[in-house]
């Protein structure tokens, strides 16, 4: 096998499927990198049995043949080569994998081919497709909502739900939810509901091409989940288990509403969260009233905080409500427009309104603490 790459291409496509590779170097399973050159075309795969991904890019194929790699540096190392050529060439009798570049030369050791886990594509029945752009918007204002604890997996993945054309995600920690949906440009073939592990998603989202227009295709089955854009097949195992119906939780009504100026608020809930991070967890006390809001923390081993912003308020006032700091802060740092409207109960869960999107649904609990 001998093959003449552009360095930025090859890397690229290294940096691609290495993911799905074992990387750490006293690993026992390390599976490597499948490098193929037939049929005018090179092929790169890597299957860790958690997730698998195929790419291809363009080269000069010299002689056809594959190899796998397993050396977990290779992709890094190749970034380091001298120009912008590469020839890769094996040596099947000592069993090497030849990178050459200028004066510089790296050989790694290969593996069999036989011993090597392929990356088995699904079969296409139940599809949906949107803009890549689309899928990493609602990655970014779904994923931070996801429980970060491993104590129950249901909870670290972000739940799909595909019907028709309306796509949504939604994630929690049981204390937070957030939902987004979004209308598909065609329906898809089948409805779906399954549970995607969000580090995955974010992988995924990390590979999509950014180039205007740009499509990627979703197909699931029982188990598992893939995702086809350009040149790259990715395919991941799916989180078994039962999410809870989101949409039961989101509040229908309110005993208070309060709407903000977003940067006002934004500003306030900045000059109070010093105090609140050094607080057992970390909550910030709002007093609504007919005025306006008050916003404060308060400790008596670290200090005090506290800010009052104009707010239009309406309700069964007053209300005084506590919640955790970094939630709020977080709902805030993905909220648009010039104002945000906070619908809460006396005894129950907050629903936040965004003013220019409101199929993006934000919920929270209070937390007990001084009010």
């Amino acid at each position: 096998m001998k093959v003449r790459f552009n360095k930025s291409i090859l890397s690229h496509a290294l940096d691609t499927v290495q993911r799905a590779a074992q990387t750490k170097i006293t690993s026992n399973t390390n599976n490597g990198i499948l490098i193929r050159a037939a049929e005018g075309r090179i092929s790169f795969e890597a299957n860790d049995y958690t997730i698998g991904i195929k790419t291809s890019c363009e080269a000069e194929i010299l002689e056809t043949g594959d190899v796998v790699v397993a050396a977990p540096q290779m992709p890094g190392m190749i970034k380091l080569l001298p120009g912008e050529e590469v020839i890769l060439e094996t040596d099947d009798a000592a069993s090497l994998c030849h990178f050459r570049a200028g004066s510089a030369h790296y050989r790694f050791p290969t593996m069999s081919y036989d011993d090597f886990p392929q990356v088995e594509e699904m079969e296409r029945v139940n599809v949906c497709h949107m803009a890549c752009a689309d899928l990493q918007m609602l990655n970014s204002l779904i994923a931070y909502a996801a429980a970060m604890e491993k104590n129950n997996p249901v909870f670290n993945g972000i739940l799909f739900e595909i019907k028709g054309n309306v796509f949504s995600m939604s994630a929690t920690n049981t204390h937070r939810l957030a939902i987004r949906e979004i209308t598909l440009p065609e329906e898809a073939t089948s409805t779906g509901r399954f549970i995607m592990p969000s580090g995955i998603l974010n992988d995924v989202c990390r590979l999509l091409p950014d180039e205007e227009g740009a499509q990627v295709e979703i197909s699931w089955a029982k188990s598992h989940a893939a995702f086809t854009f350009g040149d790259t097949y990715f395919i991941t195992n799916l989180i078994s288990g039962e999410y809870p119906d989101v949409h039961r939780v989101v509040p229908t009504r309110s005993d208070v509403d309060a709407k903000f100026n977003l940067k006002e608020l934004s500003n306030a809930i900045r000059m109070v969260s010093p105090i609140s991070r050094d607080i057992n967890y970390n909550t910030v006390n709002f007093q609504f009233s007919e005025e306006g809001a008050i916003i404060s923390a308060e400790d008596a081993d670290v200090g005090a905080s506290s800010v009052s912003i104009p707010a239009e308020v309406s309700g069964r006032l007053p209300l005084n409500i506590v919640f955790n700091c970094s939630y709020i802060e977080d709902i805030l740092k993905h909220s648009n427009g010039e104002t945000i409207t906070f619908h809460l109960l006396a005894n129950g869960p907050m629903l936040i309104e965004q003013e220019e999107d409101k199929s993006y649904i934000y919920v929270v609990t209070p937390m007990r603490g001084r009010q």
